[in-house]
């Protein structure tokens, strides 16, 4: 039986558990840029982050027959992806520096100045909030991440964290308030120097 990329991830997983390495393949290919991310966040070290990730998909590869398809896929690999990291920061000691000292967190194009207006915005827009996420803890941005970004529910994000339902809703409503004032800030200061 042939497995195409756009097949269901639960039917990805039967496929696997049945024996066939190309749905793993699809499985890792759809999920490894959001798990590095995540990983990222905590561990905030990129070598040590593709070691994490490396580490994830075999814990998944070896525990795919215990997904009881309680909730989506998706939801039980970034806890999986969460709390390895957690556990590779606390078995190593990873001593944590912001991504603000990473070069190229956005890559521009050389000839920035030659997009419309409207990409050179959002393109700001995207920096002013990656630097503000990595001001956070990297449990808050994550939870900023996976609600917004990801447009996870606080349920998933719950599974995801460890944290209760009604904690992840504390926590975003503050973390909303805290990113409403630094941009706010961000903003004002331009439309000061534009006075």
């Amino acid at each position: 039986m042939c497995v195409k990329p756009k097949t269901r991830d639960v039917d990805l997983v039967q496929h696997i558990l049945c024996g066939q390495q190309k749905a793993f393949q699809i499985l890792v290919e759809r999920y490894e840029s959001y798990v590095f991310s995540i990983i990222l966040q905590v561990v905030k070290q990129r070598e040590e982050t593709e070691e994490v990730v490396q580490d994830v998909f075999i814990k998944v590869y070896h525990q795919l027959g215990r997904f009881e398809q309680r909730s989506q896929f998706s939801t039980w690999l970034y806890t999986i992806a969460y709390r390895t990291a957690l556990d590779h920061v606390r078995k190593n000691r990873i001593s944590v520096h912001s991504l603000d000292e990473e070069k190229n967190v956005f890559q521009l194009a050389d000839d920035e100045k030659y997009m419309p207006s409207h990409q050179v915005d959002q393109i700001d827009l995207a920096n002013r909030i990656n630097t503000m996420l990595n001001k956070l803890k990297p449990q808050d941005a994550l939870l900023i991440r996976l609600y917004y970004l990801r447009e996870r529910s606080i349920t998933e994000i719950s599974d995801i964290t460890g944290m209760t339902p009604s904690n992840v809703k504390t926590k975003l409503f503050r973390l909303r308030r805290h990113l409403r004032i630094f941009l706010s800030d961000c903003f004002q200061k331009e439309i000061e120097d534009l006075i």
